[in-house]
């Protein structure tokens, strides 16, 4: 009966969203076929195996993102691609077209209210080559106005617009599909740039995963690996704020490994921390790129997934336990008298506490920090400490591994002994011996740290089932819009159908958009974990 339930469920939700896709759209959003029986992996088959009612969610979602792995199947994308190597995929012109058109955001900026810098869909207006600087002229708070693309381009400006999958219903239900499948909260920005600029982005990496989907004009894209060290933390990330790098700057990136031109319908993976530069000018003669469809402006969406951003790694994960055991909170006063003393001895709180301090100090020893600050140099634990957590621990169902019967299922063991040995690893790299004989598989600490590491694993969860929440309660009320739309609706000046801009009207954006922040349980208690630079 429960498998029932849950395949219930996920029609319930493909049906929504199907409806939802065409009330948007004249040209009809294809909607995945159902699950293949292709096995989907967890990252890289590592550490454990996802459970059944998980894996039955990702399979059906592994079909519905095929269109962004290049033709490979979805398991061989995670070993040999995701987060570690970019990828160019030709899914086709048509499939971008149902995705999205420009024309939807002069619809979005009539339909609800959209602001500069601030509240959910926050836009901004680019200056192109300077390190991501708003342009002045557009403040803060002020409302999008409905042409704004036209206004933007006219000036040479490049116009962004944030969280397009709660304005959306094609965009929401492809997002949808995206987080079920990586178990990861998502969000997609809309990126408008004229045509023929030398350079629309200077480098920069961000500390997140993106698929990026051309949709209209082109983009030439340059894609570095990082000189030192893998992935980033989100305060660390260069070229953003003003910064202005040069690509040929080999202390902080490698020579390009992909060099592309992106037009209608492709689609470019950019892994987390890779610096990638672009320009919507040909780079031998200055002209717009794209052939024939040369002076068109580049509309390109960005499907992000985010891990570092909201604090799902191995270095929260394991940071914020230990916190928790240096300085337990106290037994609540409900707890009858006998309950027997959950805090951790003395010595092992201090233990705690001093191996946070070499995470810490691990986890920036290559990326940039001067290693004088820091006391150490090229870390190998610090780059494992900043990878993602895999899809199989970040699953919203099932059971998590940590809970399975110790010493009994093989998933169980690989997740404990991981978790041990990045933090011997940790003690011995950072010259603490004595802190890594305390972490094996049976030892007093370990038994401490399983139930603190269990509820935190719980709370880096919630940006993704509140994002998968948000994305089908968006699905619905658009659905539910357009049961209100009046029969023959109007047609539009290109043959198709417009759909209930009224009914859609009253759909409560502030509302939706709230879903995603209304439980903040997965940021660190410790303000310090938010102040890298000082590690």
């Amino acid at each position: 009966s429960k498998a029932i339930d849950r395949l219930a469920r996920h029609f319930a939700a493909a049906l929504l969203a199907g409806l939802a896709c065409y009330s948007w759209q004249a040209e009809p959003f294809v909607w995945p076929s159902p699950a293949s029986s292709e096995h989907v992996a967890s990252l890289a088959d590592r550490l454990s195996a996802e459970s059944p009612a998980a894996e039955e969610s990702a399979a059906a979602a592994c079909d519905a993102v095929r269109p962004l792995l290049g033709g490979l199947s979805c398991r061989s994308f995670l070993s040999d691609h995701w987060e570690v190597a970019p990828l160019l995929s030709r899914p086709g012109a048509a499939w971008a077209r149902a995705l999205f058109s420009l024309r939807d955001v002069e619809r979005m900026a009539r339909l609800w209210p959209l602001r500069f810098l601030r509240n959910h869909g926050t836009a901004v207006v680019h200056t192109p080559g300077s390190g991501f600087l708003a342009d002045p002229r557009w403040e803060r708070g002020a409302a999008v106005p409905p042409d704004i693309v036209e206004v933007a381009l006219a000036a040479e400006r490049t116009f962004v617009l944030h969280n397009l999958e709660v304005y959306s219903p094609p965009v929401a239900a492809f997002t949808r599909s995206v987080v079920a499948f990586f178990h990861a909260y998502t969000q997609v920005n809309l990126y408008v740039s004229p045509a023929g600029l030398e350079v629309a982005t200077s480098p920069h990496q961000d500390a997140h995963s993106v698929f990026i989907v051309q949709a209209r004009g082109c983009k030439r894209w340059s894609v570095h690996p990082p000189a030192r060290g893998n992935w980033t933390l989100r305060s660390l990330q260069r070229g953003k704020a003003g910064e202005v790098l040069s690509p040929s700057d080999g202390s902080l990136m490698q020579p390009p490994s992909i060099e592309a031109t992106l037009t209608p319908g492709d689609v470019l993976y950019v892994p987390r921390a890779f610096f990638h530069a672009t320009a919507t000018a040909d780079a031998a003669t200055g002209d717009s790129c794209g052939g024939a469809d040369a002076g068109d402006p580049s509309a390109a969406l960005t499907i992000s997934v985010l891990s570092e951003d909201v604090f799902a790694t191995w270095l929260y994960l394991l940071g914020e336990a230990l916190d928790e055991l240096a300085t337990p909170p106290p037994n609540p006063p409900t707890a009858p008298p006998t309950a027997p003393p959950t805090a951790p001895p003395a010595e092992l709180r201090g233990a705690a506490a001093r191996l946070v301090s070499a995470l810490r100090r691990l986890a920036v020893a290559q990326l940039g920090i001067e290693q004088s600050h820091t006391g150490l140099s090229a870390s190998r634990v610090g780059d494992q400490l900043r990878e993602a957590l895999p899809r199989a621990l970040m699953a919203p169902e099932g059971t998590p591994p940590i809970l399975l019967a110790a010493g009994s299922d093989p998933r169980a063991l690989l997740w404990r002994r991981h978790a041990l040995g990045l933090l011997r690893s940790a003690a011995e790299e950072a010259g603490q011996p004595r802190l890594a004989s305390l972490w094996w598989d049976g030892s007093p600490a370990a038994a401490l740290l399983w139930p603190v590491l269990d509820e935190v694993l719980r709370r880096k969860r919630v940006p993704g089932s509140l994002k998968l929440e948000q994305l089908d309660t968006f699905l619905r009320e658009a659905a539910t819009a357009r049961g209100r739309s009046p029969a023959g609706a109007a047609d539009t000046a290109d043959g198709g159908v417009e759909w209930g801009d009224e009914a859609l009207r009253r759909i409560d954006i502030d509302a939706v958009f709230k879903i995603e922040k209304r439980d903040k349980a997965h940021l660190p208690r410790d303000r310090a974990w938010f102040r890298p630079a000082e590690w």
